[in-house]
């Protein structure tokens, strides 16, 4: 931990070093006034340091009364008391799990439509890439020469009616613009009971850093010719409680999606580190209802799954699910939940296409607990908000979603990362949830990790 804290001075000095020169930090603990701003903010006052290809400016609000024949409207709170009445509109507009979720007391808040664009050194690479990328035989990602890929949407428009649309969506979410390393220092992991009481609260921090497919931090499109075949390198570590603090995980992904991830694991007790098998991404992180290969719904070498394309069509999502930052340890600001602390309540917002895919991993090496998941790729903006898991009975078990705040303001925040509230699992079976809120103010892209700091020998560092 001592590598931690000498970091994270680093990092505040030099926060300190931005202000005096640029005005921009990001904060720790922010005003009310300060977190007032919403996510989209920064992006309408800014409009020329991004880019909005491939989604509309603006959709009417009348368009979600016209989707729900009329029972559906921009201002509407949707409650356990009114779901059974628009029961049929809200499953085709969600989900199966939604719905048994707002049945057991979530509430939905229907907000606006707002864009979701992309900072534009990364839409510029996007559209250099155009056209270069393809689906191998093997299932993997290339450019037609046979290289990896270069970064940028690989498939920046999927026709509904190819029979790799569904692997081709998938892959445009794996290669949204999140950085070219990132970093959630400070991230909290609430056990939630039935009756919505917190149980346990677990604080970790996870880290990545892409190697290959790299769009705005030198060198790029791959670090280092000598790693150039691995996809991304992540290290997840447990900082609280006592009981669990130096647990970690580590992660090396291959541009090879066959191929099984190496994955390693720390244990304190034992002061040793473990190898993990590809299956056990699935199991239970530190005991909550999530696992690290739900993050992003969905995270997986994808070649070792099928992807099956079930339709094409508006969705309600989580994108801008908040209208002012809540997730700030520092000054003790959560978002809004109901049943205690068991559901978020959030905005949910018309995103007009949404690319609905199954799931299925093709061994259960790969995953040995869900027969399958059926998760969304937004059209345009390419982000995965939520998925429904089935266990190997084919029974609704577990919705797993992302809550997006938005872009930062360019004041507090940095205007050209954007930041989630939420990564949230409920287990329909146990009636039991696990929100994971990420910290908006702790939270960074394009840090500028080296690969060295991604190793066996920093996993046991910070686990001492």
């Amino acid at each position: 931990m001592g590598c931690k804290k000498r970091m994270m001075k680093w990092t505040v000095f030099t926060g300190i070093f931005l202000l005096l020169i640029g005005g921009s930090v990001p904060a720790f603990a922010m005003t009310d006034q300060q977190a007032r701003v919403p996510g989209y903010v920064g992006i309408e006052q800014n409009p020329d340091k991004f880019d909005f290809t491939g989604m509309p400016m603006k959709i009417p609000a009348s368009e979600v009364e016209r989707l729900s024949n009329g029972k559906i409207k921009v201002g509407m709170v949707i409650t356990k008391n009114n779901v059974d009445s628009i029961k049929n509109e809200l499953i085709k507009l969600t989900s199966p799990g939604i719905y048994n979720m707002v049945k057991r007391g979530m509430e939905m808040v229907i907000a606006d439509y707002k864009p979701w664009p992309v900072p534009k050194a990364y839409g510029a690479v996007t559209k250099a890439n155009a056209g270069k990328a393809v689906i191998s035989p093997d299932g993997n990602l290339r450019t037609k020469d046979g290289k990896w890929w270069i970064g940028g949407e690989p498939f920046f428009t999927v026709d509904e009616k190819d029979p790799q649309a569904g692997i081709k969506a998938w892959y445009n979410q794996v290669h949204v613009y999140d950085g070219d390393d990132f970093t959630h220092d400070g991230v909290n992991i609430f056990f939630i009971g039935s009756k919505g009481n917190r149980e346990r609260t677990v604080e970790m921090t996870w880290d990545r850093i892409f190697l290959t497919s790299r769009e705005i931090l030198p060198p790029k499109p791959t670090y280092d010719p000598k790693t150039q075949d691995i996809f991304f390198k992540e290290l997840v570590y447990v900082q609280a409680p006592a009981d669990l603090q130096g647990f970690g995980s580590l992660t090396y992904r291959y541009n090879d999606q066959s191929k099984l991830d190496d994955a390693f694991s720390y244990i304190p007790a034992m002061r040793r580190v473990r190898r993990l098998t590809s299956g056990q991404r699935f199991d239970a992180f530190v005991g909550s209802d999530s696992s690290i290969g739900d993050f992003r719904t969905l995270d997986v070498p994808v070649a070792r799954w099928n992807w099956k394309l079930i339709d094409v069509q508006p969705k309600l999502t989580t994108l801008f699910a908040c209208d002012y930052v809540t997730e700030n340890k520092n000054a003790q600001r959560r978002h809004p939940t109901t049943v205690g602390e068991k559901f978020p309540r959030m905005n949910w917002r018309l995103w007009p296409n949404v690319y609905v895919i199954e799931a299925t991993p093709k061994t259960k090496n790969d995953c040995g607990v869900y027969s399958k998941k059926v998760l969304w790729a937004m059209g345009g903006s390419w982000k995965s908000g939520l998925a429904d898991a089935y266990d190997l009975q084919g029974k609704l078990w577990k919705t797993t979603q992302n809550y997006f705040y938005g872009y930062g303001d360019g004041k507090v925040m940095d205007l050209l990362s954007h930041f989630e509230t939420d990564f949230y699992t409920y287990d329909h079976q146990a009636d039991h949830a696990s929100p994971w809120h990420i910290d908006l103010a702790h939270r960074k892209f394009n840090v500028g990790f080296t690969p060295e700091r991604f190793s066996t020998k920093y996993l046991q560092r910070f686990g001492h």
